[in-house]
């Protein structure tokens, strides 16, 4: 009878040992279970919270974080170039067809500043320069020019236009085609004289003077009585094609 608490006491202490590692064995299963429980919580968790940002961001697209719109992360289209305004056209001046003619602006080195053409207005035609204050001042050698007579228009007749009875072979009368031509012959420095009925003239060729591509030359003109200088201007003439001419020649500008 003795042995029989022994006995128990081992079965006993079997089954505890038994129970006590079946025990152990339940919680570190629970423990893994639990685990994989919170690991999948944690996924759970961050999915959830990647979802509910992509949801803000389409919804509030100005948050940090939020996903950039596709349009967004294209390139911006290249500014456009702005396109230079036209001049204004000069009030006063004629508009006409064609491209105006490229004048430019006076060098320093041409001389003098009056024989070169106004460029107030934009000129189509070498025919339509202006020489405004050159023009005014031949106006006036012309008038100082000017003598008294009974039998001639106006009661006057201008001693500057003595140079017409130089020309000895006019065709239809045309003086100035002539004379022009008589101009052009001379070189640098010759002149030509005449007399007239109370002053002397003198024109002198000053040289070849182009304005630009244009052919131009340059001559100066000296109304004297007795041998005294009275008044003088600069003339010019230039070479080109009129406008219903087929071949150029020389025409007085000034």
């Amino acid at each position: 009878m003795k042995k029989l608490p022994l006995v128990l006491l081992l079965g006993a202490g079997l089954s505890l040992n038994s129970h006590a590692q079946s025990f152990g064995d339940f919680l570190k299963n629970a423990a893994a279970d639990a685990a994989r429980q919170a690991v999948a919580g944690n996924v759970r968790q961050a999915v959830s919270s990647a979802v509910d940002s992509a949801a803000r961001g389409v919804t509030q697209p100005g948050r940090p974080g939020a996903p950039v719109p596709e349009a967004a992360t294209q390139a911006a289209p290249a500014p456009v170039a702005a396109v230079p305004a036209k001049p204004a056209f000069p009030p006063g001046c004629v508009r006409m067809k064609g491209t105006p003619l490229a004048i430019g602006e006076r060098p320093a080195s041409y001389q003098p500043e009056t024989l070169w053409p106004d460029t107030g207005c934009p000129v189509y035609n070498y025919s339509d320069l202006k020489f405004e204050k050159a023009t005014a001042a031949k106006h006036a050698f012309v008038e100082a020019s000017k003598v008294r007579c009974n039998d001639c228009e106006g009661g006057y007749w201008p001693d500057a236009w003595g140079w017409r009875g130089l020309v000895k072979d006019s065709r239809g009368g045309n003086y100035g085609d002539e004379f022009a031509k008589m101009l052009v012959a001379l070189k640098q420095g010759e002149s030509l004289t005449w007399k007239g009925n109370q002053y002397d003239g003198t024109v002198t060729a000053t040289g070849a003077h182009p304005i630009g591509e244009l052919p131009c030359r340059q001559f100066h003109y000296v109304l004297s009585e007795k041998g005294k200088p009275l008044a003088e201007y600069d003339s010019l003439l230039c070479e080109y094609a009129g406008p219903y001419a087929s071949k150029a020649t020389w025409h007085e500008k000034v």
